[in-house]
């Protein structure tokens, strides 16, 4: 391996004109190449220096009677500011400057024009030998693209790059990474190009290679020549022409200078400013690749906001996976998804509303919905959930017209709504959160701005109020009442006969039997809405009905969705078989669930789980197998299963 002579690189030295003592402790510094002032000479020189200048400039006349009174003065402020050290190792004492090398490197590259021909600054070249416990050595292949991802300043301020070949190495400031080392870089390469008729030959050599890109080619090299800089920040963002384009010249440009047996300066600063270059190439081209994934997968992200069923919480949006099955976080961190949606969240435009609206639902947990899916959400929680609250409140009526009774919401629209916004509370606590919400009406006066945005079915205010709960569910009070009477025997309809039997009914009741029949009925209440199975049945139920509004196509109810997967795998002939193939399978499943929800304690219910648990039984049970049909028919026992989950009756 050939040994390459760095040039020596010299670096002005002149002495300060500023008469306060840091300035002449440097320019001592300087003038003497170290960091290191034995403190008696300098004093000396201080004195002469001073009394011949001071005809020129009067203000070093203060250094001119008593210099080292006014010298230990302010010395001890300077010490205190970090600005230098005293040393006692020797019997006149020393001063370190602990700044000297990084302003050696400082002055270097604040002249990188002048210095463009020459190679980067090394200890070798500035006649200097750095302490190693100030200085972190890296390499130019190996560890510069690392560093980047991670720049670690600390205790060390000064980098050491070390380049291949025999090729010395450069001195920089931590600081100065990346935007000083790719500028300088940038420069020496237009010194190269100026020389020896480099660009044509680079010209010559690259068209081939980058065949039918020959003009973005031939204008690239003349920018490095006139805008070097603007070269630079295209190296930064990642380019595709950018990336190519040096790839193949640092190669170029490598090949190229090895072939010659004596190396001048400039050949040397030129491979290694591609050696930089390239490392730096690699590395901004893989963070554009990066950010290009990241976006995408915000993008799947958005998309994934908006399909059903429209709300979901951070757990839920952590687990969103591509059109590919690969999980959106590994293409994004979870600091810049929480960043994304704290952006999405709160950030305005035109006085709106975010684009991404938290509504907090049960238990204060959150759930993240785009602004314009929320008239549709609405639409649909209150679809699902009418006919549950109309047959809770019918089985209700029903009990109350048993005892011969009667309640205000029976005979009262205002309290029939009352009743309404109870059950609704109970059955879907997310469509309750969502009504109360107090954004809700700003985001449908938004929404409705905009021609045709919300149509009339989806709309839930009139002139700035909230419709009426009877009105959002379409549920009239007198009609459920009929019904509920139409369940029962003539008598509880009829006035004079129910109460007269009311009459001598309650005629032996205490009044604490009626208190125990009314809590009776709310306690009959509560079972049918399935709020009493076991610990955590309130978790399962809303497990359960997200994962139904994820299966359900839209415009199906959970009912007529599971009357038509039967039609596709019980095929028998006669109806009788028919119905009791299915009433056996749906025993299989309640049995199934009933043991496994024993057996595990702690089973989380989710799509996944329950999908597990349907194959289970299907290729467990030998009979089963003979079905056709067998993808309905594991559909149709998930749903099964989500249904038994919600009515949380086994």
């Amino acid at each position: 391996m050939t040994n390459h002579r760095i040039p020596t690189i010299i670096v002005t030295k002149t002495m300060a004109q500023r008469t306060d003592l840091y300035s002449i402790l440097i320019s001592y510094a300087n003038k003497n190449n170290s960091p290191y002032i034995a403190i008696e000479p300098f004093l000396s020189f201080l004195d002469k220096y001073a009394k011949r200048m001071v005809e020129e400039q009067p203000e070093w006349l203060k250094w001119t009677q008593d210099a080292a009174v006014k010298f230990y003065s302010e010395l001890a402020a300077l010490a205190e500011e970090g600005k230098c050290e005293l040393l006692n190792d020797t019997n006149e004492g020393r001063i370190y400057m602990p700044h000297f090398y990084m302003e050696l490197l400082q002055q270097y590259y604040g002249n990188m024009d002048s210095n463009a021909d020459m190679p980067f600054p090394s200890e070798e070249s500035l006649n200097i030998e750095i302490p190693g416990s100030q200085i972190r050595p890296l390499g130019a292949e190996s560890d510069l693209p690392f560093y980047l991802e991670e720049p670690q300043e600390g205790d060390l301020p000064m980098i050491r790059i070390g380049f291949p070949d025999n090729y010395g190495s450069a001195l920089i400031l931590a600081s100065m990474i990346p935007k000083r080392l790719i500028e300088s870089s940038m420069l020496k390469i237009r010194n190269y190009l100026r020389n020896h008729g480099n660009k044509e030959f680079a010209l010559r050599k690259l068209t081939p290679q980058l065949m039918g890109k020959e003009g973005y080619l031939r204008d690239y090299l003349n920018q490095i020549l006139t805008r070097p800089m603007d070269c630079a920040g295209s190296i930064e963002e990642g380019g595709e022409f950018s990336y190519l384009f040096w790839a193949h010249f640092s190669l170029l440009v490598k090949g190229d200078i090895k072939k010659k047996k004596d190396l001048l300066s400039d050949d040397i600063a030129a491979i290694q400013a591609v050696h930089i270059i390239e490392a730096l190439n690699i590395y901004y081209k893989s963070l554009a690749v990066k950010k290009r994934e990241r976006e995408l997968a915000l993008k799947d992200l958005e998309q994934h906001l908006l399909k059903p069923p429209y709300f979901y919480t951070l757990d839920q949006i952590i687990k969103f996976t591509s059109s590919k099955g690969v999980l959106l976080l590994s293409q994004y961190s979870k600091d810049e998804l929480e960043k994304w949606l704290k952006k999405e969240t709160t950030e305005t435009q035109d006085d709106k509303l975010p684009k991404l609206l938290i509504i907090n639902g049960e238990d204060q947990e959150r759930f993240f919905i785009a602004k314009n899916k929320i008239p549709l959400l609405c639409a649909k929680l209150l679809s699902e959930a009418r006919e549950k609250v109309k047959s809770a409140v019918s089985k209700r009526w029903v009990r109350i017209i048993m005892e011969y009774r009667k309640e205000p919401a029976m005979e009262n629209d205002k309290d029939f709504d009352k009743l309404l916004v109870k059950y609704t509370a109970k059955i879907n606590p997310t469509l309750t959160a969502l009504l109360d919400d107090p954004k809700l009406q700003l985001i449908y006066d938004e929404l409705e701005q905009a021609e045709g945005e919300i149509p009339i079915a989806a709309r839930i205010f009139n002139r700035g109020e909230m419709l009426p709960y009877s009105s959002l569910f379409i549920l009239k009070r007198k009609d459920i009442l009929e019904d509920a009477k139409l369940l029962l025997p003539f008598w509880y309809s009829t006035p004079i006969l129910a109460a007269i039997i009311a009459f001598f009914k309650n005629l032996f009741k205490k009044r604490q039997q009626k208190q125990e029949a009314q809590q009776n009925i709310d306690a009959d209440d509560e079972e049918d809405e399935g709020v009493h199975s076991r610990e955590g049945s309130r978790e399962i139920l809303n497990a359960a009905r997200e994962i139904e509004f994820t299966m359900v196509p839209s415009g199906q109810s959970i009912d007529s969705y599971l009357d038509e997967l039967k039609t596709r795998w019980s095929r028998l002939i006669s109806k009788q078989a028919r119905d009791n193939l299915v009433e056996d399978v749906n025993s299989l499943v309640r049995d199934n669930l009933r043991r496994t929800l024993r057996v595990h304690r702690h089973y989380k219910i989710t799509r996944e789980n329950l999908a597990t648990l349907a194959s289970n039984i299907v290729s467990r049970t030998p009979s089963l197998q003979t079905l056709s049909g067998k993808d309905s028919l594991r559909t149709y026992i998930e749903l099964y299963l989500v249904k038994l989950l919600e009515t949380v009756k086994f």
